[in-house]
């Protein structure tokens, strides 16, 4: 969209009539004749959600007890396909927030740094500082790294980082994997995230400066603790087990992980994962999701909370809100749990746009990415994008929910040396998983270690990998050279990145995945 019609659409807005065009969001905040911002520029609300998979009502899961995620479907966009760079906190985080893919910010594990890789990256908070924007963080935007020099990020901030220290348990003995507690919200750290995101965006509304707000809640991410009443929103016999709890047909072994970050909880009973028959045992695994889901309502309670502050507060008509959650996660299928994988439930996720001027109310099927948040962005508030950006902006499906932008989503996951790649199609995923080699180098395909391929419309829980079928042979064909033809443009595009210098392949400098968080 041109950016100047586009700023016709963000400043038009608060003289538009409140009629079915404009959400009830957006109405509210023009019955009290305020906007919250004297520049004309949009506001960014920008919320980040820890180890959420789309177990939301919105997206069509009848158990989740969610109405503040469909509240927000109301107001904008709905991506129903969208998918992470790297299931893992740190480097899928680092590429959304650079809008460069892992292999070029060099963060593959949860302490890479992409700023000592590559300083002259400017993050999307960073970039809308330098463009006048009041930046301000709090909760978990950026995965928190132990060199405080950088934990997170103070380059990107306008503020120093709003701090929410609460305890992990508030009645667990030891360290637990679940625990259930007749506490207020903010008992725990999310509930008081909630709360300081709430005054900030009292201040600014009181202030009228254009502001970026970045908060980022710590739940469902392990431990699963929540207060009581969210737990009694579900009953635990009730609580859905993963239907396919086995390797697929045909399985490559570098698909599948131990579930180690589970395993670390003292209330946790030995099992094998996907190794052999001795899965999880059914009550711990109902425990275990009924906390999780309990999770999903507990932040669904405090997303509600900063809805109600941008209404009540008259913010709400120029104020772009951007929800995401940094990965998917594993609940038992394939006998897995937490995230780590390839897999559609590790790597699909919850992405929610509402913006002004753009659709409300809609979904999307389109198959996106979240390198495309940062150009998106960029385009809704009128900032000229960085060059190097790997993602496309999703205005047009903003404006036309049937509109394509991109046909194919595109991740990866390391097991040590050997690096698995996927490509999503709509329909088809294609995982390539290749010994010593990263998308900086030339691609030769003498070291492809195994491959899959899963037909989501016949196979949804991926049971077969096809790979080998003879049936799928044209498919994986074109996969695979849709996938060879992203290595041949990822390898052009690294040299104006450090990271090809700094983790040569051939000195073995692939890290391990062995750190989970």
């Amino acid at each position: 969209m041109n950016t100047n019609n586009l700023r016709k659409y963000i400043i038009g807005i608060g003289t538009i009539a409140c009629t079915g065009s404009v959400s009830p969001l957006l109405c509210s905040a023009q019955d009290q004749n305020t906007s919250g911002n004297n520049s004309g520029k949009p506001n960014v609300l920008f919320i980040a959600i820890d180890d959420l998979r789309p177990v939301l009502s919105v997206y069509g899961d009848n158990m989740a007890r969610t109405p503040n995620f469909k509240r927000l479907a109301k107001y904008g966009v709905t991506f129903t396909n969208n998918y992470c760079q790297f299931a893992l906190s740190g480097p899928t985080r680092a590429s959304l927030l650079t809008g460069v893919r892992p292999d070029n910010t060099g963060v593959w594990s949860l302490q890479g740094n992409f700023r000592t890789n590559n300083p002259s990256l400017v993050t999307l908070p960073e970039l809308f500082r330098k463009n006048g924007y009041e930046t301000v963080g709090m909760g978990k935007i950026y995965h928190p790294l132990d060199d405080k020099n950088y934990r997170d990020d103070p380059q990107s901030w306008s503020m120093p980082y709003i701090k929410t220290p609460a305890p992990t348990y508030v009645i667990s003995n030891g360290r637990k994997a679940t625990e259930c507690a007749d506490v207020p919200d903010n008992a725990y750290e999310d509930g008081i995230i909630a709360e300081k995101g709430v005054e900030m965006i009292k201040s600014f509304a009181a202030s009228g400066k254009s502001f970026f707000l970045a908060i980022g809640f710590k739940k469902p991410h392990a431990p699963y603790v929540a207060p009581k009443k969210y737990w009694d929103m579900y009953e635990r016999e009730k609580m859905p087990l993963a239907e396919y709890q086995d390797v697929t047909s045909d399985p490559v072994v570098y698909a599948y992980h131990p579930s180690n970050e589970l395993k670390v909880y003292s209330d946790i009973p030995p099992f094998h994962s996907y190794e052999d028959t001795k899965h999880l045992d059914v009550a711990t695994q109902r425990r275990v999701i009924h906390a999780y889901y309990a999770c999903v309502s507990y932040v669904d309670a405090q997303l509600g909370k900063l809805l109600d502050a941008l209404e009540s507060q008259g913010m709400a008509e120029n104020t772009i809100i951007v929800l995401w959650s940094d990965h998917g996660y594993h609940l038992g299928d394939h006998g897995l749990w937490n995230k780590n994988s390839n897999f559609e439930t590790a790597t699909r996720t919850v992405m929610m746009i509402s913006a002004p001027g753009m659709k409300r109310g809609s979904y999307t099927s389109n198959v996106t990415e979240f390198v495309d948040i940062f150009p998106t962005l960029c385009e809704l508030s009128g900032i000229k994008a960085p060059t190097y950006l790997d993602g496309k902006s999703l205005v047009p499906v903003l404006l036309e929910p049937s509109k394509k932008v991109a046909g194919y989503a595109f991740g990866q996951y390391n097991r040590g040396q050997v690096n698995g790649y996927s490509i999503r199609s709509s329909r088809y995923r294609m995982v390539e998983w290749v010994k010593d080699f990263r998308t900086y180098v030339p691609f030769d395909g003498k070291e492809i270690m195994g491959v899959e391929l899963y037909d989501y419309e016949n196979d949804p829980l991926e049971t077969r990998n096809e790979a080998r079928n003879p049936e799928y042979k044209k498919v994986l064909e074109k996969l695979q050279k849709e996938l060879h033809l992203f290595y041949k443009a990822q390898y052009k595009k690294s040299k104006i990145f450090n990271t090809y210098k700094l983790f040569p392949v051939e000195e073995n400098s692939l890290e391990g995945y062995d750190n989970f968080s």
